[in-house]
Formats: C-alpha cells, structure tokens, sequence
C-alpha cells in the first residue's frame, strides 16, 4: 500500500494526488457537504463497498508509470528515528469530591468550579419546559439546550440513588492545544489535525491521552464539554466530525452513559455521564455484599464490600468517541482515554496483604491504584501529510492501515524500567490494524511473560508465553513481564510480528520473531514499536521527586490463581449473528442497509448484519436487531464471519460473554473459558465463536458492531434492546430512539425485527 521511498519523483505526485482526492472526499462527508449515499450514487464505492478502480483517486489502481498500484505516499518522520524520544504515560486525572444536596437530590461540584449541579434528570428536560431561559441553552451558539442528554425519564441516569456519584471529573473535548507533538523532531500539530480531551470547562485538548482511576463503590460522574467550532466547515483538517457521544468500553452502566444510543451532542454543550462503577450480577448474586472479594478499596487500607460476583470484576477499560458514522475519525484523531477500575483483588498496590489482595505489580506508595509498576500502553498506527499533519486515509470501506507505529500517541518511544516486575495493560486503539506481540532480549531471544487478563478480565491462572495472540481492534490484553534476569543497561524491544493485506481486511502472515526484528520493507509497523531499557534508577509517578533504584525490593507476586471460573449452564435461548457483505457471502442478499441518523433514505451499504439466518440489515438506529426480554436470563449466542475474506473483531457493548468455542477450531488458551467483550471472526479458521452471556442491572438501548471502526462506520452494527425488571423504570418497555439536533432532541419509534424479538 504505502510505496518506497525510493519509487520515481512522477510515481511520488501521482501518489500525492490520489490521497489528495480521497481527502476531499473525507472532508466533504465531515463537513456534511456529501452523504455516504452520495458515494455509492456518484460510483466513488462500489456496490460491494470497494473503492472504484480510477486512476487519481485508487490506491490500487494501476500508476500510469509502472505496471503496478498506484499506492500511497511514505508517512514523513522529518529525521525521528526509532526509541529517541521517551514514552509519555497517560495525563492522569484527578478525582473532584462530590456531595449530595438533600433538598434536590443533585451532586453538587465544589463552588470554586463553578460547575452547576449534576442531576438525575437531563438539562435538556429544563430547556424543553423553559425554551427562552438562557441559563438551559447552548453555552456557544445560544440555540438549543446545554445538556446532550435527552430530556425525561427516558434518558434519566438509572437507580441514581443507589449509585449516587461520590467523584466526578470535567473534561472537554476540544483542538489540539499548541505545540503538540507525536515526536519531538515532527512538526506541531494545527488546532484542527488532532482533537483530543483537555481537563476543565474550557479546555484545549492534550497529548498523551487521559487516565482514569476508578473504584468499585465510588460511582463517578463524569461531565464533557463539546467546545469544538460550531460549523462543521470550519474543520480544515479533513477529517472529523465536531458531534460526539463517549462509550465507556466496557463498564456495566446506564444506556444514557454507554454513549452509544445515538446520543450525539454538539458544540457548546454538555454531556453528563455516570459511571455506576457497578459489579455484574448485584442483582442476583451476593446480593448482601458479604463477599469480600467483591469489594473496592475504602482509600485506607481496607475495603469496601459491594453487591455482585466477584468472578465478573473489570480492571483494564478504555473509552472513546462512538459518534456514529464517524467514529474511525473521531477516535484516530485523539478521542480516547484509558480507565483502570481497582478492586479487593486487583488494589494496585503491592505490598497490602489482606488474603484478598493480588498483589501484582503496580507500587505501594498510595493505599491503591498504583502505577509506578503498571503501566497503560495505548498501540495504535497513524500516518501523516508530507506537512507532518496527521492524515486519516480512506483506501476502501476494508479498512486504514497507518506506517506509524506510536504508543500512547509518540513515535516508537522507549520505556525505562527497573530490573523487577511490571505489569503492563496493552490496548490496540488502531482503525483497522491488528497486532501479535512478543518481546525480544538482547539477543533477539523471545523473553517469556505471563498473560492475566484478557479484555480486562482475569484468565483463572496466569499463562506463561513467548508471544501473544493476534490483538484485534479494541482488545486488552494485560500481562506481566519480569525484567530481574537482565543487568542494567540491557534492551528489550516489544515487536509486532503479523503482517497486514493491503485493503486492510485483516492479518496476513505471522512471522517469527526473527523476521519480524528485520523489518519490512512495505510495512514499517512491522517489527519493533517500543523499547524498554533496564535502568538503575527511574523516577515514581505515584510519589514525585522520588527515586527508586535498581536495589529495591520487589514485594509484588503473580498468584497462581487470580479467580474463579464462571460455569456454563443450559441457556433460556440461543441467538445466532451473522456479520456479512452485501453481495459477498451471503447470494441471497445483495443487500441495501440504511445510514439513519445521517440520512432518511435508504441507501446502498457494504456491511450486514444477519439475526437467526433472516434477512441481511445494516445499521439503523431506529431498529432493534436484538431484545432482551429479562435480565439475568442466560443465553448462548454464535457469532458467525460470513466470508469474503475479512477479520471482524466483534464487540459487544454492556456486558461480557464467557468465550465457550470456536466452533470446531482450535481456541487459544487465553479465550476459552474466559470473560471477554471483543471476539475476533477470522477469515479463515476460527471463523465462528459461541459465548455464553447474560444481561442485567440496567436497560435502554445498547449496540453490537465490528470494532473495525471504517466497518462500523459503513454500517456493520446492530441496535440491541434491554428491559429491565425495574419497577417503574420506563426501560421495562422498548424506549424511543433519540434523534440529535441543534435544537433538541426529536423522538421516533424504533422498529423492532422479528427475529430478534424473542417474545
């Protein structure tokens, strides 16, 4: 895809040229000038969702100066080599205690922030009974109300009191604040190339990404302010769209903070998110929080107990912009953060001994949530305009592939370490790249390591490796590696070992760890993207100015058990999904989707999305693909790759499913059995996955998509619907869909497949 450097100076432009075009078609569609539809009318994409095969706009179509395709032009690195810059650990944000007015009921800020209360019920509900009061409008445009959270019971945040928000934390979204870089020796990024989160109201964004620390039994109220221009035409990045609604991926909350029930908001306003910080099962199991393995720390050595199963806590999430139709751009241009949630056994600090405490490595300076020792690496890929702007690139609706590799958002940095334990939490935030990770010494030997999560869920018992799985879109993997046996000085490289297709479809070949250390000559993201390097002295986060040494003891441990296995039962039903291509893999269906919410017709879409062997749909946020009809119900469900020759990394929002099969092929070590919200469909070979889930504690609409996010944004989602068997929750009923505008929120009502309704 990308070509040499070395190709001719006429092969160089006609390359140039071609990305220029593709950009003007980006910048159109985010600057609202063109729709999706448009393209498929107009002959840009194929019915079958390709890129047409036109010189000066195709990367694949034959150059007209060789007999080969066209491609694209070399990311700049303006002199930065590889491991030259240090790597920055995420911004880590700092909790705001909350209290509670009795008299309203509302989680008052502290007064010095000049933040008004947060409440149970949306802004939005006091604009649409006051529409001319200007302390409920756009705080920017003064059109439409300040809060994006529709109005009413239906969005309201569910069981407030029960999860009132003890923290909270104000963060806006907004341009890249200035001279923000990926590397030193690259140019400053323009306010429009990167839009990213910034602490406070009114904010500029910031590099590297936030980090979030939260704990069970401390629910969080997390206030976002959209201060991005309030025309779309005045992005002049190209890419992007200045709405945004933030999914928590993947915490148990409310619908109304999964940020994914077409919940957009807009410039000048806000989003008011509570994150339950709730444990699955609360209402089932250990309903008398008498179980001390289900628990938080209490900030002072002990814990607090909550309701649930301990089996079912999360450690390693993230979240991101999840506008939808424009979540590859919004994610990849800087809308994303990680978030580490603590518990009794997974305290972040290594040296409390309680016969519920992990102790994995992490510190201990802090009664929980260290991270001295364990350590958040986001690994994404990015590509770049000859002016060192970021560039977001449309090849096909297969997929984008960056020749950057960065981690937490630098260029291949280096990492020092003492000699001892770390535990690090390995996110893929790329569009379209999938990753296979391994360590090599010094030597080029493979330095062994143990997995213990996966997905942010613990594996039973740690599984000692020499190389990952393949790492799909969105996937967490956690492991920790024991740097004790190297002397000071010594490198380890983390390096990518699996190459990519061109179109971006998904992985191609795996190599060993020899090939992969020699490189590649079209894929500089294969090989090495990062380095450790043992030091002797390194510096701590968790206590400033102070310095650990080589010499220090290291308490942490690695149990060999880390929790209990989930056992499968006989389920109440079986569901069966379908992921296809309209016109490949499925004869029968050569099939048009819908674009809803961003146009009324129906349109021709590459990606569908079959229930129970029905009829192939696309995304529609106005129809229900799937209804709970009960919580705590357990089902088994099959996911299913319909061929063509993709790789779907599946995500499911809200809940985990326990990994049961791959059909008849062989599953990994580190999925069977275990908890996960991700599940890759290969092309060939491991194609099918049965899981064994079941939903409870909150209702409202959720969704189920490809994290392939240029697949997402072409539509391969599905709307699912819980009910709840909350009285007088109005989630015990199929809830209206949100419509966003300027103005305010317009309702219609959803329709609801029949094949997804099991009632």
């Amino acid at each position: 895809m990308y070509i040499s450097p070395k190709a001719s100076a006429a092969r160089q432009r006609e390359a140039q040229n071609a990305r220029d075009n593709r950009a003007e078609i980006i910048k159109a569609l985010g600057q609202g000038q063109i729709t999706r539809r448009d393209l498929y009318k107009w002959g840009i994409f194929t019915v079958t969702g390709a890129l047409a095969l036109k010189n000066g706009l195709s990367p694949f179509a034959t150059s007209a100066f060789a007999n080969v395709p066209t491609g694209t032009p070399r990311s700049p690195l303006f002199g930065a080599q590889k491991f030259s810059t240090p790597m920055p650990r995420l911004a880590l944000q700092t909790p705001i205690p909350l209290t509670k007015d009795v008299a309203t009921g509302n989680a008052v800020f502290p007064a010095a922030l000049g933040e008004r209360p947060a409440k149970r019920l949306s802004y939005h509900t006091d604009f649409t009974a006051n529409p001319t009061n200007p302390a409920f409008k756009n705080l920017i445009s003064g059109r439409g109300p300040i809060e994006g959270r529709p109005p009413g019971e239906i969005f309201a945040h569910q069981r407030w009191d029960e999860f009132f928000p003890k923290v909270g934390y104000v963060m806006s979204v907004g341009q890249i604040a200035p001279n923000s870089r990926f590397h030193p020796n690259f140019p400053a990024q323009l306010p429009n190339s990167v839009w990213s989160y910034g602490t406070g109201r009114n904010v500029q964004g910031r590099l590297p990404p936030p980090l979030f620390k939260g704990r069970y039994g401390e629910p969080i109220l997390t206030r976002i302010y959209n201060n991005l221009q309030v025309l779309r035409s005045a992005n002049d990045s190209g890419f992007g769209v200045n709405e945004t609604q933030v999914h928590f991926h993947n915490a148990h909350n409310g619908a109304e903070s999964d940020g994914a029930a077409n919940v957009h908001h807009f410039p000048g306003t806000f989003y008011d998110y509570r994150w339950s910080t709730t444990l699955a099962r609360r209402d089932k199991i250990n309903t008398l929080a008498t179980d001390p393995r289900a628990s938080g720390p209490n900030g002072s050595g002990g814990l607090v107990n909550v309701p649930g199963d301990f089996r079912e806590l999360q450690g390693t999430l993230w979240l991101h912009d999840h506008r939808f139709f424009f979540t590859a751009e919004n994610v990849y241009k800087g809308n994303m953060a990680m978030v580490n949630y603590y518990s009794g056994p997974d305290r972040g600090n290594e040296s409390l001994s309680d016969n519920v405490n992990l102790r994995l490595p992490s510190g201990s300076f802090l009664d929980y949530g260290n991270i001295d020792f364990d350590v958040n690496l986001i690994i994404s890929d990015a590509a770049f305009k000859p002016n060192g702007q970021l560039f977001f690139d449309i090849f096909t609706t297969d997929g984008f592939l960056g020749d950057v590799p960065l981690v937490n958002l630098a260029y291949a940095p280096f990492f020092e370490v003492l000699p001892r334990k770390y535990r690090f939490r390995i996110l893929n935030a790329c569009m379209s790249r999938f990753w296979k990770f391994a360590l090599a010494g010094p030597n080029g030997a493979a330095v062994p390591f143990k997995f213990i999560a996966n997905d942010g869920n613990f594996v039973v018992n740690p599984i000692t490796l020499t190389s990952l799985d393949q790492q799909g879109i969105a996937e967490r993997y956690d492991i920790i590696v024991d740097f004790s046996t190297f002397p000071v000085g010594s490198k380890i490289r983390l390096v990518n070992q699996v190459t990519m297709r061109d179109d971006g479809r998904g992985p191609d070949n795996e190599l060993t760890l020899a090939q992969a250390l020699a490189g590649d000559p079209d894929d500089p993201c294969i090989g090495a993207v990062m380095e450790f390097r043992v030091a002797s002295t390194v510096q701590s986060v968790d206590a400033p100015g102070f310095t650990y040494t080589s010499a220090a003891p290291d308490p942490s441990q690695v149990p060999a058990v880390l929790t209990q296995q989930i056992p499968i039962v006989a389920p109440v039903r079986t569901r069966l999904v379908e992921f296809g291509r309209s016109g490949t893999g499925d004869s029968r269906n050569p099939q048009t989707g819908q674009c809803t919410p961003d146009c009324a017709e129906t349109a021709t879409f590459p990606w569908t999305i079959k229930i129970n062997g029905q009829e192939a749909h696309s995304m529609n946020a106005n129809k229900i693909s799937l209804l709970i009809p009960k919580p705590g119900e357990v089902e088994h469900w099959t996911y299913v790759n319909g061929g063509g020759g993709w790789d779907h990394p599946i995500h499911l929002h809200f809940e985990e499913g326990i990994t049961m099969n791959r059909g008849g092929d062989a599953i990994p070590a580190t999925e069977l059995n275990v908890r996960k919200d991700v599940w890759r469909l290969r092309s060939s070979g491991q194609r099918k996955v049965q899981f064994q889930v079941q939903f409870g504690e909150f209702g409202g609409s959720y969704v189920n998509h490809c994290h392939n996010t240029v697949h997402e944004d072409f539509a391969m989602l599905m709307r699912i619907q819980l009910l709840t068997g909350v009285a007088g929750s109005p989630q015990t009923a199929v809830t209206p869909t949100p419509n966003p505008t300027p103005d305010g929120v317009v309702w219609t009502t959803p329709e609801i497949l029949p094949e997804g309704d099991p009632r």
